[in-house]
């Protein structure tokens, strides 16, 4: 058997593991545990993304063994900024990463119909700018709200810091 044989990537296909761009992963993927010490998690985080649909990696071993892609990493490291820069929870970030998903789906479908000039067409790119406005005005919202909650946090701890600063010159 040679070696990578038997991964299978999403589609169920399977393929060579020769990389041809020196330093990228290997076509197989990184093993659950080299994927997780690359990105500074456990092993058992990136199962827990994966039972939560938030991280699926590209391809499984004829064993099961999951392997994980460049792309993979990247959604990774996308989670674990929502998640440590904006403090987002998990469900937060599903919603965020499927928002921003159909955003990608939506630019797509409309880059298709961007040289066609029929009324239909025209009509169609209309529809899918009205979503594209709608999703991204959702995550604006999002994020204002979470600013907004982190503001407010903000301001609490600035007057208890101002409170202990009059009480130290009250005791002189």
């Amino acid at each position: 058997m040679t070696r990578g044989a038997g991964v299978k990537n999403k589609s169920g296909a399977s393929g060579p593991t020769a990389s041809p761009v020196p330093g990228a992963l290997p076509e197989a993927g990184l093993r659950i545990s080299d994927a997780a010490a690359r990105a500074g998690v456990s092993t058992r985080t990136l199962r827990y993304y994966d039972e939560l649909g938030l991280l699926s990696p590209s391809e499984h071993t004829a064993g099961g063994e999951r392997r994980y892609r460049d792309t993979d990493l990247v959604q990774l490291q996308r989670i674990l900024e929502l998640r440590e820069a904006l403090g987002m929870n998990l469900e937060e970030i599903k919603q965020f990463l499927e928002s921003e998903q159909r955003l990608d789906e939506v630019r797509a479908a409309y880059r298709v119909k961007r040289d066609v000039n029929t009324k239909a067409a025209r009509l169609q790119q209309k529809e899918l700018l009205k979503e594209a406005l709608e999703l991204n005005e959702s995550l604006k919202e999002q994020l204002d709200a979470k600013l907004a909650r982190m503001d407010s946090f903000r301001a609490t701890l600035a007057q208890n810091a101002d409170r202990c600063r009059q009480l130290l010159s009250e005791l002189g």
